[in-house]
Order: structure tokens, then sequence, then C-alpha cells
């Protein structure tokens, strides 16, 4: 079967952060790709997305809720051939509580911080609307610590970073509170955070999960 890429794709870009939108959509016009529109909340890039029909969507992500994950697949119930890419601050999206199978088929991920020139995203588009593409990481600073944390121990990482105690985040993930324990244990084991006297494990933790978001504490999910 023949395919097809699109010369220059018209691009919706979804951000927040409308002072981010902003700078990102000119520049991005400045690297002569077409920004047909940019929208800072669900509701309006919904709008948009209809009256523009674009044929990519760069999507700002920054830990948003998980309207603006729905938001994709409903885009792509509206075109099928959707080319879609996700910027985040992070290199893992399970810090954020989701994983990359939780997205739509063929969306291109870019950590920002690895981002060299905004080349790479013009590259990322292009991928991204090229009918057999799958979902992957154009550019990525990985972190081995992370990547080999399983997704039981991200997801307690998470939540005791969201000031969860071990109760809750037993009753979260329908587990003991021992379990819980001791999974932040092999957590701490594997990060090598060594308890000592007068240092709380949990803030250590939390500070851990913090700077691998990107952002600080009250930025958070």
């Amino acid at each position: 079967m023949d395919t097809f890429t699109i010369d220059k794709p018209r691009i919706l870009i979804l951000d927040c952060n409308r002072f981010e939108l902003a700078t990102l959509a000119d520049s991005l016009r400045m690297q002569g790709l077409d920004v047909v529109g940019q929208a800072s909340d669900t509701q309006s890039a919904l709008a948009l997305f209809r009256a523009v029909h674009p044929e990519s969507v760069l999507f700002n992500y920054q830990g948003c809720d998980q309207s603006c994950i729905d938001l994709l697949f409903t885009f792509r119930k509206l075109n099928p051939t959707l080319g879609i890419v996700l910027l985040t601050d992070s290199p893992d999206l399970r810090l954020y509580g989701i994983r990359q199978e939780d997205l739509p088929h063929g969306t291109q991920l870019i950590e920002k911080s690895a981002l060299n020139d905004l080349h790479e995203i013009r590259n990322a588009v292009d991928i991204a609307n090229k009918p057999e593409s799958r979902t992957a990481w154009i550019a990525n600073e990985w972190d081995a610590s992370l990547s080999s944390l399983t997704d039981i121990q991200i997801e307690t990482l998470r939540l005791l970073a969201l000031g969860l105690s071990n109760s809750d985040i037993g009753k979260a993930r329908f587990v003991s509170e021992k379990s819980v324990e001791q999974t932040i244990t092999r957590i701490a084991q594997h990060l090598h955070v060594v308890h000592e006297k007068g240092r709380n494990m949990r803030v250590i933790l939390a500070s851990e999960y913090f700077k691998w978001l990107g952002s600080p504490r009250e930025h958070a999910i």
C-alpha cells in the first residue's frame, strides 16, 4: 500500500500556559511551520480543531488532567490520520501517572530539555503524520535509575510525592500498608537513598520525583 506525507501539515498547538503557547507558536512560525491555531484549554482546542481541520496537533503536556489525554483521542476520532506530537518536561510519562500505551497510537514524544533545536519538532511532526508511525520518543534524556523502576514503584513514588500517607497509597493501589512500606524501601534502595538521622526518607524521595518532573513542588500534578 502506498504511503504519503504531508508537505507542510497544518498544526494546532495546545498548551495550558498561555505565555509558553504564544512563544512556541511564534517560534514555530519563524521556522516555517504552518501553525493554524493555538489553544490554552480543552474547550477552545476542540472548537478550533473543528474550525481549522489541522493535520497535526502539538501538545505541550505539563501534567494536565485526564481530559487532555481524552481530547487527543477525540481529535483522532475526528481525523483518523491526525499526527500527534507531545512535548513534556519529564523523561518518563509514568511520573504523570500515564503510560505510553495510554496515548493515541503513533504519538511522537519529546522531552523539552533534550531538544537541540526546533527542527526536531518539525521532524517529529513529519514522523507523526506517517501512517506507519508508532508511539516513540524522538528526544529524551534517559535516566537509568528512573527507567528501571517498575510501574508499581513509579506510581507509589508519585503518590508519595503528592503527600499521600502509606495508608492512603495502599487504598489507592488496593494493597496493604505493609506492602506500600516494602515498595518504598525498595525504591530507596534502588535509588541508593540511605536513611540518615535528621533526614526524612519520604522528603528525599519526593525531591527525586520532582527533580525528574522538571518542576517545583507547587507546580506538580
